[in-house]
Protein backbone atom coordinates (compact mmCIF):
# COMPACT_ATOMS: atom_id res chain seq x y z
CA UNK A 1 0.00 0.00 0.00
CA UNK A 2 2.49 2.42 1.09
CA UNK A 3 4.45 1.51 -2.27
CA UNK A 4 1.58 2.64 -4.18
CA UNK A 5 1.14 5.86 -2.21
CA UNK A 6 4.88 6.84 -2.99
CA UNK A 7 4.43 5.92 -6.83
CA UNK A 8 1.24 8.39 -6.84
CA UNK A 9 3.11 11.28 -5.03
CA UNK A 10 6.26 10.87 -7.03
CA UNK A 11 3.83 10.29 -10.36
CA UNK A 12 2.14 14.08 -8.61
CA UNK A 13 5.34 15.99 -8.23
CA UNK A 14 6.49 14.95 -11.40
CA UNK A 15 3.62 16.05 -13.56
CA UNK A 16 3.46 19.31 -11.41
CA UNK A 17 6.83 20.28 -12.89
CA UNK A 18 6.00 19.43 -16.07
CA UNK A 19 3.33 21.82 -15.83
CA UNK A 20 4.79 24.61 -14.66
CA UNK A 21 8.01 23.91 -17.06
CA UNK A 22 6.30 23.76 -20.21
CA UNK A 23 4.40 27.20 -18.85
CA UNK A 24 7.21 28.88 -17.34
CA UNK A 25 9.40 28.16 -20.42
CA UNK A 26 6.62 29.24 -23.12
CA UNK A 27 6.22 32.18 -21.38
CA UNK A 28 9.97 33.30 -21.52
CA UNK A 29 9.97 32.50 -25.16
CA UNK A 30 7.22 34.83 -25.32
CA UNK A 31 8.44 37.19 -23.04
CA UNK A 32 11.98 37.51 -24.81
CA UNK A 33 10.98 37.30 -28.70
CA UNK A 34 7.86 38.85 -28.51
CA UNK A 35 6.38 36.98 -31.23
CA UNK A 36 2.46 36.40 -31.34
CA UNK A 37 2.98 32.57 -31.95
CA UNK A 38 4.26 31.71 -28.49
CA UNK A 39 1.38 33.44 -27.11
CA UNK A 40 -0.57 30.70 -29.01
CA UNK A 41 1.49 27.67 -27.64
CA UNK A 42 1.63 29.77 -24.39
CA UNK A 43 -2.37 29.13 -24.32
CA UNK A 44 -2.18 25.56 -25.73
CA UNK A 45 0.30 25.01 -22.40
CA UNK A 46 -2.16 26.73 -20.28
CA UNK A 47 -4.90 24.72 -21.34
CA UNK A 48 -3.50 21.51 -21.99
CA UNK A 49 -1.86 21.11 -18.58
CA UNK A 50 -5.26 22.76 -16.92
CA UNK A 51 -7.07 19.73 -18.32
CA UNK A 52 -4.39 17.19 -17.31
CA UNK A 53 -4.37 18.02 -13.90
CA UNK A 54 -8.14 18.66 -13.77
CA UNK A 55 -8.93 14.93 -15.66
CA UNK A 56 -6.54 12.90 -14.08
CA UNK A 57 -5.70 14.04 -10.41
CA UNK A 58 -9.13 15.86 -10.36
CA UNK A 59 -10.44 12.52 -11.47
CA UNK A 60 -8.88 10.25 -9.17
CA UNK A 61 -9.87 12.24 -5.79
CA UNK A 62 -13.07 12.26 -6.88
CA UNK A 63 -13.16 8.45 -7.46
CA UNK A 64 -11.84 8.43 -3.73
CA UNK A 65 -14.87 10.33 -2.52
CA UNK A 66 -17.06 8.62 -4.19
CA UNK A 67 -15.92 5.01 -3.32
CA UNK A 68 -16.46 6.24 0.48
CA UNK A 69 -19.95 7.53 -0.14
CA UNK A 70 -20.56 4.16 -1.99
CA UNK A 71 -23.30 5.40 -4.18
CA UNK A 72 -24.05 1.87 -6.62
CA UNK A 73 -22.06 0.48 -9.85
CA UNK A 74 -24.25 2.43 -12.25
CA UNK A 75 -24.17 6.15 -10.67
CA UNK A 76 -20.16 5.83 -10.06
CA UNK A 77 -19.83 4.61 -13.70
CA UNK A 78 -21.84 7.49 -15.25
CA UNK A 79 -20.12 9.81 -12.77
CA UNK A 80 -16.58 8.51 -14.19
CA UNK A 81 -17.31 9.21 -17.30
CA UNK A 82 -19.42 12.70 -16.04
CA UNK A 83 -16.29 14.16 -14.32
CA UNK A 84 -13.76 14.36 -17.32
CA UNK A 85 -16.25 15.37 -20.16
CA UNK A 86 -16.68 18.31 -17.80
CA UNK A 87 -12.95 19.49 -18.68
CA UNK A 88 -13.63 18.86 -21.97
CA UNK A 89 -13.50 22.18 -23.39
CA UNK A 90 -10.14 23.27 -22.10
CA UNK A 91 -9.03 20.26 -23.87
CA UNK A 92 -10.54 21.48 -27.11
CA UNK A 93 -9.41 24.88 -26.78
CA UNK A 94 -5.57 23.45 -26.34
CA UNK A 95 -6.49 21.22 -29.55
CA UNK A 96 -7.38 24.37 -31.68
CA UNK A 97 -4.26 25.99 -30.31
CA UNK A 98 -2.23 23.30 -31.52
CA UNK A 99 -3.24 23.19 -34.71
CA UNK A 100 -3.38 26.21 -35.04
CA UNK A 101 0.29 26.78 -33.32
CA UNK A 102 1.51 24.43 -36.44
CA UNK A 103 -0.86 25.88 -39.65
CA UNK A 104 0.21 29.16 -38.65
CA UNK A 105 3.90 28.22 -38.69
CA UNK A 106 3.38 26.89 -41.73
CA UNK A 107 2.16 29.64 -43.69
CA UNK A 108 -1.77 29.15 -43.32
CA UNK A 109 -4.05 31.14 -41.91
CA UNK A 110 -6.70 29.43 -39.33
CA UNK A 111 -10.26 31.54 -40.55
CA UNK A 112 -13.17 31.87 -38.73
CA UNK A 113 -15.29 29.58 -40.03
CA UNK A 114 -13.02 27.12 -39.18
CA UNK A 115 -12.71 28.11 -35.52
CA UNK A 116 -17.19 27.86 -35.91
CA UNK A 117 -16.93 24.44 -37.42
CA UNK A 118 -13.92 23.17 -35.19
CA UNK A 119 -15.51 24.22 -31.42
CA UNK A 120 -19.29 23.49 -32.80
CA UNK A 121 -18.46 20.35 -33.98
CA UNK A 122 -16.10 18.55 -31.26
CA UNK A 123 -18.75 20.12 -28.46
CA UNK A 124 -21.87 18.93 -30.53
CA UNK A 125 -19.79 15.01 -30.53
CA UNK A 126 -19.29 15.32 -27.05
CA UNK A 127 -22.05 16.28 -25.33
CA UNK A 128 -23.55 13.89 -27.85
CA UNK A 129 -21.99 10.88 -26.53
CA UNK A 130 -22.66 11.82 -23.05
CA UNK A 131 -26.09 12.13 -23.63
CA UNK A 132 -26.47 8.82 -24.91
CA UNK A 133 -24.34 7.07 -22.27
CA UNK A 134 -27.43 8.75 -19.79
CA UNK A 135 -29.81 7.16 -21.58
CA UNK A 136 -28.38 4.04 -21.76
CA UNK A 137 -28.44 4.25 -25.27
CA UNK A 138 -24.05 3.93 -25.44
CA UNK A 139 -23.42 1.34 -22.52
CA UNK A 140 -20.45 1.77 -20.69
CA UNK A 141 -17.89 -1.25 -20.33
CA UNK A 142 -17.30 -2.25 -16.81
CA UNK A 143 -13.97 -0.13 -16.30
CA UNK A 144 -15.60 3.62 -17.12
CA UNK A 145 -11.89 5.12 -16.91
CA UNK A 146 -10.45 2.78 -19.22
CA UNK A 147 -13.43 3.39 -21.68
CA UNK A 148 -13.27 7.63 -21.20
CA UNK A 149 -9.61 7.28 -21.69
CA UNK A 150 -9.62 5.32 -24.69
CA UNK A 151 -12.35 7.56 -26.26
CA UNK A 152 -9.82 10.67 -25.75
CA UNK A 153 -7.00 9.00 -26.63
CA UNK A 154 -8.10 8.52 -30.23
CA UNK A 155 -9.63 12.15 -30.71
CA UNK A 156 -5.94 13.39 -29.58
CA UNK A 157 -4.21 11.63 -31.50
CA UNK A 158 -6.17 12.88 -34.58
CA UNK A 159 -5.76 15.77 -33.52
CA UNK A 160 -1.87 15.61 -33.18
CA UNK A 161 -2.00 14.10 -36.89
CA UNK A 162 -3.59 17.03 -38.28
CA UNK A 163 -1.15 18.95 -36.44
CA UNK A 164 1.83 17.22 -38.36
CA UNK A 165 0.54 17.52 -41.57
CA UNK A 166 1.15 21.15 -41.88
CA UNK A 167 4.84 20.45 -41.72
CA UNK A 168 4.08 18.18 -44.38
CA UNK A 169 3.03 20.33 -46.81
CA UNK A 170 3.76 23.82 -45.44
CA UNK A 171 3.49 26.91 -48.15
CA UNK A 172 6.59 28.24 -49.67
CA UNK A 173 5.92 31.36 -47.88
CA UNK A 174 6.51 30.52 -44.20
CA UNK A 175 8.77 33.06 -42.60
CA UNK A 176 7.56 32.67 -39.17
CA UNK A 177 8.77 28.60 -39.47
CA UNK A 178 12.12 29.37 -40.82
CA UNK A 179 12.14 32.57 -37.50
CA UNK A 180 11.24 29.66 -34.88
CA UNK A 181 13.24 26.69 -36.35
CA UNK A 182 10.48 24.01 -35.37
CA UNK A 183 11.57 21.57 -38.07
CA UNK A 184 9.68 19.16 -39.70
CA UNK A 185 12.09 16.62 -37.75
CA UNK A 186 10.78 17.87 -34.67
CA UNK A 187 7.57 17.50 -35.33
CA UNK A 188 7.41 14.01 -36.14
CA UNK A 189 9.63 13.44 -32.90
CA UNK A 190 6.61 14.60 -31.48
CA UNK A 191 4.46 12.78 -33.04
CA UNK A 192 6.33 9.70 -32.35
CA UNK A 193 6.02 10.43 -28.22
CA UNK A 194 2.14 11.11 -29.10
CA UNK A 195 1.82 7.44 -30.14
CA UNK A 196 4.46 6.53 -27.56
CA UNK A 197 2.31 7.93 -24.84
CA UNK A 198 -1.43 7.05 -26.17
CA UNK A 199 -0.16 3.27 -26.75
CA UNK A 200 0.74 3.66 -22.77
CA UNK A 201 -2.29 4.93 -21.84
CA UNK A 202 -4.74 2.94 -23.68
CA UNK A 203 -3.23 0.01 -21.70
CA UNK A 204 -2.82 2.13 -18.85
CA UNK A 205 -4.28 -0.15 -16.47
CA UNK A 206 -2.61 -3.34 -17.41
CA UNK A 207 -0.13 -3.34 -14.36
CA UNK A 208 -2.21 -1.82 -11.69
CA UNK A 209 -0.96 1.23 -10.21
CA UNK A 210 2.53 0.77 -12.32
CA UNK A 211 1.36 1.06 -15.83
CA UNK A 212 -0.51 3.99 -14.56
CA UNK A 213 2.20 5.67 -12.85
CA UNK A 214 4.48 5.50 -16.09
CA UNK A 215 1.38 6.41 -18.33
CA UNK A 216 0.98 9.41 -16.50
CA UNK A 217 4.66 10.77 -16.20
CA UNK A 218 5.22 10.08 -20.15
CA UNK A 219 1.58 11.98 -20.93
CA UNK A 220 3.91 14.70 -19.07
CA UNK A 221 6.58 14.76 -20.08
CA UNK A 222 6.13 14.65 -24.40
CA UNK A 223 3.39 17.34 -23.31
CA UNK A 224 5.84 19.66 -23.01
CA UNK A 225 8.22 18.68 -25.72
CA UNK A 226 7.59 21.86 -27.93
CA UNK A 227 8.49 24.17 -25.34
CA UNK A 228 11.65 22.84 -24.18
CA UNK A 229 12.69 21.96 -27.75
CA UNK A 230 12.14 25.56 -28.32
CA UNK A 231 14.12 27.10 -25.46
CA UNK A 232 17.19 24.09 -25.70
CA UNK A 233 17.25 23.22 -29.38
CA UNK A 234 15.40 25.76 -31.50
CA UNK A 235 17.39 28.08 -33.65
CA UNK A 236 14.89 31.46 -33.37
CA UNK A 237 16.51 33.90 -35.31
CA UNK A 238 17.62 37.33 -34.34
CA UNK A 239 18.24 39.74 -37.31
CA UNK A 240 19.93 42.63 -35.14
CA UNK A 241 22.60 42.91 -33.29
CA UNK A 242 22.26 44.50 -29.72
CA UNK A 243 23.72 47.40 -30.47
CA UNK A 244 21.26 47.81 -33.42
CA UNK A 245 19.06 46.85 -30.94
CA UNK A 246 19.92 49.56 -28.58
CA UNK A 247 19.78 52.67 -31.27
CA UNK A 248 16.23 51.56 -32.94
CA UNK A 249 15.19 51.58 -28.96
CA UNK A 250 16.38 55.00 -29.29
CA UNK A 251 14.78 55.98 -32.42
CA UNK A 252 11.13 54.73 -31.54
CA UNK A 253 11.77 56.82 -28.31
CA UNK A 254 12.89 59.87 -30.10
CA UNK A 255 9.47 59.47 -32.84
CA UNK A 256 6.82 58.01 -29.80
CA UNK A 257 6.72 55.01 -31.78
CA UNK A 258 4.24 52.33 -30.25
CA UNK A 259 5.34 48.71 -29.38
CA UNK A 260 3.38 47.42 -32.43
CA UNK A 261 4.42 50.41 -34.96
CA UNK A 262 8.25 49.65 -33.98
CA UNK A 263 7.38 46.24 -35.17
CA UNK A 264 6.00 46.77 -38.33
CA UNK A 265 8.76 49.46 -39.12
CA UNK A 266 11.14 46.52 -38.56
CA UNK A 267 9.08 44.62 -41.22
CA UNK A 268 8.63 47.50 -43.78
CA UNK A 269 12.80 47.86 -43.55
CA UNK A 270 13.36 43.80 -44.02
CA UNK A 271 10.54 44.53 -47.92
CA UNK A 272 7.77 43.06 -46.74
CA UNK A 273 4.46 44.44 -48.44
CA UNK A 274 1.35 45.30 -45.99
CA UNK A 275 -0.30 41.77 -46.78
CA UNK A 276 2.70 40.00 -45.65
CA UNK A 277 3.56 42.22 -42.69
CA UNK A 278 -0.23 41.52 -41.77
CA UNK A 279 -0.18 38.08 -41.95
CA UNK A 280 2.81 37.62 -40.25
CA UNK A 281 1.58 39.94 -36.82
CA UNK A 282 -1.86 37.93 -37.59
CA UNK A 283 -3.71 41.69 -37.93
CA UNK A 284 -6.18 42.73 -40.90
CA UNK A 285 -4.28 44.71 -43.95
CA UNK A 286 -6.58 47.93 -42.63
CA UNK A 287 -4.98 48.33 -39.42
CA UNK A 288 -1.08 47.33 -41.15
CA UNK A 289 -1.95 50.41 -43.38
CA UNK A 290 -3.64 52.76 -40.27
CA UNK A 291 -0.07 51.90 -38.74
CA UNK A 292 1.88 52.97 -41.56
CA UNK A 293 0.11 56.50 -41.46
CA UNK A 294 0.49 56.78 -38.16
CA UNK A 295 4.47 55.67 -38.82
CA UNK A 296 4.99 58.45 -41.26
CA UNK A 297 2.98 61.41 -39.56
CA UNK A 298 5.26 60.89 -36.53
CA UNK A 299 8.48 60.39 -38.95
CA UNK A 300 7.59 63.06 -41.36
CA UNK A 301 7.99 60.81 -44.20
CA UNK A 302 5.91 60.16 -47.29
CA UNK A 303 6.94 56.97 -48.30
CA UNK A 304 8.30 53.50 -46.53
CA UNK A 305 11.18 54.16 -48.77
CA UNK A 306 12.01 57.45 -47.03
CA UNK A 307 11.24 55.55 -44.10
CA UNK A 308 13.59 52.80 -44.58
CA UNK A 309 16.28 55.59 -45.77
CA UNK A 310 15.67 57.65 -42.43
CA UNK A 311 16.59 54.84 -40.21
CA UNK A 312 19.68 53.90 -42.45
CA UNK A 313 20.54 57.77 -42.61
CA UNK A 314 20.72 57.47 -38.44
CA UNK A 315 22.43 54.26 -38.29
CA UNK A 316 25.10 56.03 -40.67
CA UNK A 317 25.55 58.86 -38.70
CA UNK A 318 24.68 57.11 -34.53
Amino acid sequence: MWIETISYLATFIISAGCTVLGIMLTYQLYQVHQKPIFQILLFQQIFLMSFYIYGIWGNMVFKQIISELNPGNVITAKLAILVPIIGVPFLLVSWFMLIRFGYILNGYQVKKGFVIAFFSTLLIAVFTFFFLIQKEIILVPGNPDVFIVRILVIFNLIIHLVFTSAFVFPKKYAPVLKEIGLSKKWAFTFLAGTLIYSTTLFYFDLFGFISTCISIIILFVISVFIPVILKTGGKITVSRSQEDNNFFEAFCRQYEISKREAEIILEICSGKTNKAISEKLFITLQTVKDHNHRIFAKTGVKTRVQLANLIREKIETK
